[in-house]
């Protein structure tokens, strides 16, 4: 049962992170992976939210669905990978730098003020 709730978390996890980046992307039309940034942000954020909330009670699906299925796919770690380092071999070096700085310090933070937020 825990793999069909990871399964059915990241397929609507991802969905969710396709249409979302694509909203974004469409919005903003510049070459800079905004709607991946803004994924990774939100999703940071609401893993925090979530552990601190299963850190006290949450049901035994709560887990399993949300935060390794839904989240994990929401998240794209990987393709914040791929996307700076297409920025960084196509001569954009500074948006690539500018793509982790902006993802990785504000992602750590993000995840602390969930878990502050819920009092973990």
């Amino acid at each position: 049962m825990k793999l069909f709730l990871v399964f059915l978390g990241g397929g609507l996890g991802a969905v969710a992170r396709f249409t979302l980046t694509k909203a974004i992307s469409d919005w903003a039309g510049i070459r800079f992976p905004w709607g991946i940034l803004t994924c990774n942000l939100l999703g940071c954020f609401l893993i925090g939210l979530a552990a601190g909330h299963a850190s006290k009670s949450a049901p035994d699906w709560f887990g399993p669905l949300l935060i390794v299925g839904f989240l994990g796919g929401f998240t794209t770690f990987s393709t914040f990978s791929n996307d700076s380092l297409s920025l960084i071999r196509s001569g954009e070096a500074s948006l690539g730098l500018i793509n982790i700085l902006a993802s990785v310090i504000p992602g750590v933070l993000a995840v602390w003020l969930g878990l502050r937020l819920t009092g973990s």
